[in-house]
Parts: C-alpha cells; sequence; structure tokens
C-alpha cells in the first residue's frame, strides 16, 4: 500500500511540475515563427482537403463582431486551453524532462489517438448536431494532423500556450470561416 502512495506522490508532484512549468515558459521568437508555419502547412493541407471532401465550405458565420469576439474568447478557454493542458501538458513530457525520442512518441501517440478519438464521442454526447461532422472521416485525419502538430509545438518550445495559439486559431477559423459554427449550431 506504501508503495502504491509513494508512486501517487510522485505522479502528482511531476504533474504539478509539468503545469507550473508549461503555463510559466513564455513562448519565443522562435515559437513565433514555428506557430507561423504550422498554422501555414495547416491551412495549405486542411483548406483543400475540407473543400474536396464536402467536409465544409467557405461560409462566414452570420454573427457580429461581438458575436464573433465571444466565440473567439470561449474558444480560447474551451477547446484550446483546457484541451491542450490535458492533452499535452498533463500527458506528456516536458521538454526539460530526460526522455527519449523514442519515449516521447511512445508516450504521444497513444495520446494523440485519445484526443483523435475524443471528438466523435464528443459528438454523440455533448454536440449532437456535429456528430456527422466530428466523425467525418475527413476531420478525423485534419484532428489527427492538429493534434501532431500540437503535440511537436509543445515537445519544441515547453510552452502551454504555443499548442494553444495553434488549436486556437485553426478552431476560430473552421467556426468563423468554414461553416463550423453552422454545423456545430444547427
Amino acid at each position: 500500500m506504501r508503495f502504491f502512495q509513494f508512486r501517487l506522490i510522485l505522479l502528482v508532484k511531476r504533474l504539478r511540475r509539468r503545469l507550473r512549468l508549461a503555463i510559466t515558459t513564455v513562448p519565443t521568437a522562435k515559437d513565433a515563427v514555428l506557430i507561423v508555419q504550422l498554422l501555414g502547412i495547416y491551412a495549405l493541407v486542411a483548406t483543400p482537403l475540407a473543400l474536396m471532401s464536402g467536409l465544409t465550405t467557405v461560409n462566414f458565420a452570420d454573427l457580429t463582431w461581438p458575436q464573433q469576439g465571444l466565440v473567439a474568447t470561449r474558444v480560447l478557454v474551451f477547446p484550446a486551453f483546457i484541451e491542450e493542458g490535458i492533452w499535452r501538458v498533463l500527458w506528456l513530457p516536458h521538454k526539460t524532462e530526460r526522455v527519449s525520442d523514442r519515449q516521447r512518441w511512445l508516450m504521444g501517440l497513444p495520446t494523440l489517438a485519445l484526443f483523435v478519438a475524443m471528438h466523435p464521442l464528443n459528438g454523440i454526447t455533448l454536440y449532437t448536431a456535429a456528430a456527422g461532422t466530428f466523425s467525418h472521416p475527413v476531420f478525423l485525419c485534419l484532428t489527427t494532423l492538429l493534434g501532431l502538430f500540437c503535440m511537436v509545438s509543445y515537445w519544441r518550445s515547453g510552452s502551454w500556450w504555443v499548442p494553444t495559439m495553434i488549436h486556437w486559431a485553426i478552431v476560430v477559423a473552421w467556426l468563423l470561416m468554414f461553416s463550423g459554427y453552422e454545423q456545430l449550431h444547427d
């Protein structure tokens, strides 16, 4: 029993350290370049794929500027900040942890699979209007790419803010410019 308690205490300490390091690591100029690069690659891959597959259309959300600001703010908190905290910061080693690249990938790939699987589950439970979208094969491929980019950006930066900004920008673009808001609120 003591062994289990000891392991639990070590785990809690590790998670607290990861949270503290990730939230206090300020993104650098190099991280900003990484964000722009990954968003550019994502846009080049996702836009034609989503449009050609019929997953989405170019369709600006019929919302006022204040409503758009509220959507963008809400998305910053959830899903971007909270999901990145769960799927990257808590589950993946911080860049200061002594872990081989092989171990990072062995930890990262199952986490990525769970991140992707969570979306159809959300469609079944929380966003039933979006169940078709959240289980669409192209949506799942793009979610995988998003998760991969967020994972790599977290590993490289050590900052919670870098994958949060990537996640936020992609979801806001989808909601406000590519019919995502309508798909969730139909």
